[in-house]
């Protein structure tokens, strides 16, 4: 999955503004941080990606090892 920055983007099926649904995902050792994009107007799946990768015990920021993997 890609690395993203949840910014609001335009949707390219109604044209509105969309802002990202952030969710946190527990993955092994790991937690990785996501942006979900939704159309408002139709409920249509956009764009997924990861904002971060936290690690589970100490939530560091680890998004620079899950780079380069």
């Amino acid at each position: 999955m890609n690395i993203v920055q949840p910014r609001i983007i335009t949707s390219q099926i109604s044209g509105n503004p969309v802002q990202p649904r952030i969710t946190e995902t527990v993955v092994g050792d790991k937690i990785h941080v996501e942006a979900v994009w939704i159309d408002p107007s139709s409920g249509t799946f956009l764009k997924k990606g990861i904002v971060k990768v936290l690690d589970a015990k100490t939530r560091e920021d680890v998004t620079y090892q899950f780079r380069s993997v």
